[in-house]
């Protein structure tokens, strides 16, 4: 894999959280119809509960002026680190809203997106019975949960993306970090569960046994690239 491309998009693509982008369009008037730039409107409806939308997850990214330390690089791999201030900076946002959740080694979504796509932002298994893309390779069970839509354990900070949108490193991320956060606090507010075992609800295999063979592939990618045993609760 070549160095992953991760550029920032023009103000039309983005817009702050509560807004969402209009792409340019004709419209219908009594004359016959007329063009409407690209711009912004308020999402509609009077719910508290926080809906984000492409243009709303990378404004926040490309708008924060926090600077990041380089994560290690995973064995075997290049260095990727155009991706570093991007894990850190959707870890650090997440866990934000869930404050009393042990921190995420920035380290160790590195080595689950070794795992799970080789740095490829376009990674497709294309096999019938998997819809997963991306560097954290979502799939769309977990792009509908997080609409909020459908009932599941997300009930708050909900967001809606399409499987083309994943491509991007800086959504791809967002979303795949939002899932494992949530999972984890549900988790962990129940049972105090550890770290570890929130990466196999991430992989979500069909065995124990699966779940535990994946589990054991990030762990030696996370140890052999300097990550500690300790990760948390």
């Amino acid at each position: 894999m070549s160095n992953i491309e991760i550029v920032k998009p023009s103000d039309t693509h983005m817009c702050e959280v509560g807004y969402h982008i209009v792409k340019g369009h004709y419209r219908k008037t009594k004359d016959g119809r007329t063009w409407v730039d690209v711009h912004r409107r308020k999402n509609r409806g009077k719910s508290k509960k926080i809906t984000f939308y492409p243009e709303n997850l990378l404004y926040l990214y490309w708008n924060s002026t926090k600077k990041y330390k380089k994560i290690n690089v995973i064995k075997g791999f290049k260095p990727y680190h155009e991706l570093d201030s991007v894990i850190q900076f959707w870890l650090d946002y997440w866990q934000s809203k869930f404050k009393k959740l042990p921190k995420i080694d920035p380290l160790l979504i590195k080595s689950l997106i070794a795992q799970e796509s080789s740095f490829n932002p376009k990674a497709d298994p294309n096999v019938s019975h998997s819809s997963a893309y991306g560097l954290m390779q979502i799939v769309d069970k977990t792009r509908i949960a997080l609409t909020g839509k459908v009932k599941s354990s997300v009930t708050q900070d909900y967001i809606n993306t399409s499987r083309k949108d994943l491509e991007d490193p800086v959504i791809n991320i967002a979303v795949g970090t939002r899932w494992l956060v949530v999972k984890y606090f549900n988790a962990y507010r129940r049972k105090g569960i550890k770290i570890h075992n929130m990466i196999k609800i991430y992989y979500g295999g069909k065995s124990e046994a699966e779940n535990e063979e994946y589990l054991q592939k990030i762990l030696k990618r996370y140890s052999s690239s300097g990550g500690t045993t300790n990760m948390g609760q």
